[in-house]
Parts: C-alpha cells; structure tokens; sequence
C-alpha cells in the first residue's frame, strides 16, 4: 500500500510541472527609432532581374544630415520565418529644428520604406520610394525628437533621443 500511494504522489508530480504549450503567447510587436545626427544616406538604384522593380541599396555614412531608421515588427518568436518588420529610413537637414515630410515630398528626403521578411512577395527586403505617408518631427533640444510617423504599419508619436535606439513594446 505504501508503494502504491508514493507511486501516485510521483506521477501527480510530474503531470502538475508539465508546461501547457498551447497558452504560452510567443507573439511579439514592437516599434524601434534610431537618429544618426552627421549621417547621410547613400542610394544605390537598383532593378530586379526583369526590370519590373525599381529598388535600392542604402548605407548610412557620415555627412550634414540627421538619419531617422523608424521600425515596426511583430510576429511569433517560436517560428524563425514568424515575423514579419517594416522599416522607413529618411534624411533631414541637421540644422533643422522641425520638419514634416508627406506622401512624394519623401523623395527630397531619400525616403525610403522597406518590408523585410521570409515570404514570397517581390517587393519583400527591397527598399523603394515612399509614396504615401506623413512624418513630422520638432526639436525638444539638442538631443530629444519628438516624432508623429504614420507610413504603413509604422503609426506612433513618441520621443527620442538622438545615438540612442528606442524601442517600444507593444504587448
């Protein structure tokens, strides 16, 4: 009898500290902004193989601008291919102490908007002209933006400050 109710404590024990997978939420979302103040963004056109997209390569380098990279990403961490992030990068003159760039006005401002990704789409991880959207921006002081984005998923106001990556949980 003793043998028996050990043997019962036992197995309840290993059922009571088994992990229910199915209600763990591994899903994620979040917004991320970057300023690189003495930064320029540098455009390498680009066009795919049967000349349909116009895309670009770019590279932050040094130079007389403020870089803004402005990112929103959510998915499923338990998948390497669950996710799924939108990245708007642009330029503004590093003397400006406010700015609002919208819709083809992101042309004078190297705007460009990039959905990165593990899917089929063949507009996926190439960067291209932002043709719709507003951003505005006002100088709090030398080292703190306040930003107002709403380009695609990308929908915030928040501060940020400048060599610093903000990021912003959303669950």
């Amino acid at each position: 009898m003793n043998k028996e109710i050990w043997l019962m404590v036992v197995v309840s024990l290993f059922f009571s500290c088994t992990e229910n997978r199915k209600s763990r939420d591994n899903s994620y979302q979040y917004y991320s902004i970057n300023l690189n103040p003495n930064s320029a963004l540098v455009l390498n056109p680009k066009v795919n193989e049967d000349s349909t997209i116009r895309y670009f390569d770019y590279e932050v380098t040094q130079g007389r601008n403020t870089v803004f990279t402005l990112t929103f990403a959510k998915g499923d961490s338990t998948y390497t291919d669950g996710g799924v992030a939108e990245i708007i990068v642009f330029e503004v003159d590093s003397s400006a102490t406010d700015f609002k760039i919208a819709d083809a006005d992101f042309n004078n401002h190297n705007g460009l908007y990039k959905k990165a990704c593990f899917c089929i789409d063949e507009y996926a991880n190439k960067a291209t002209r932002i043709n719709s959207g507003k951003v505005t921006g006002r100088k709090i002081n030398s080292n703190s933006w306040l930003l107002n984005a709403s380009v695609g998923m990308i929908d915030f106001k928040d501060t940020v400050n400048v060599n610093q990556e903000k990021i912003i949980s959303l669950k």
